[in-house]
């Protein structure tokens, strides 16, 4: 991860995901929604958390999803690209967050399960929405 993002701006390391939930504190006043992949440790969402507009703080939402291991895995060029595109089918189809990162790590297991970058076809089984071992979710206020 990035020490050093601007000449003042110094992030100590820590935890993944610590260090995730540092970093986005940067960025989430730009964006809506940011999703970050992290391989087999899943994937970290932060939203920003509704607050009453007399206030300076912030508030972000944080969900790790955490995944269930894969074994035998053919390849792992294009599954980052393969859950985006799960991921953004997911919001077109005005899922809820936790269905688009199932949809998200489907079409991901598709890709890791074949021999080519991105597969011909994909195979979303219908318990998509049970995918993710667990959620951890955190509130943060800054």
């Amino acid at each position: 991860m990035a020490k050093f993002l601007e000449p003042n701006i110094t992030i100590n390391e820590a935890s993944d995901i610590n260090e995730i939930i540092n970093l986005s504190k940067i960025v989430t006043p730009f964006i809506n929604v940011l999703v970050v992949t992290m391989g087999k440790k899943g994937v970290i969402t932060v939203t920003h958390a509704p607050i009453p507009h007399n206030t300076r703080k912030q508030k972000l939402n944080v969900h790790h999803y955490a995944v269930k291991e894969l074994h035998n895995v053919e390849n792992v060029s294009g599954a980052g690209d393969c859950f985006s595109s799960g991921y953004i089918h997911g919001v077109l189809s005005c899922f809820q967050e936790s269905h688009c990162v199932s949809v998200g790590f489907e079409a991901a297991k598709s890709a890791l399960m074949n021999k080519t970058t991105v597969p011909y076809t994909f195979q979303i089984s219908e318990n998509f929405s049970e995918y993710f071992i667990k959620t951890n979710f955190y509130e943060l206020e800054y």
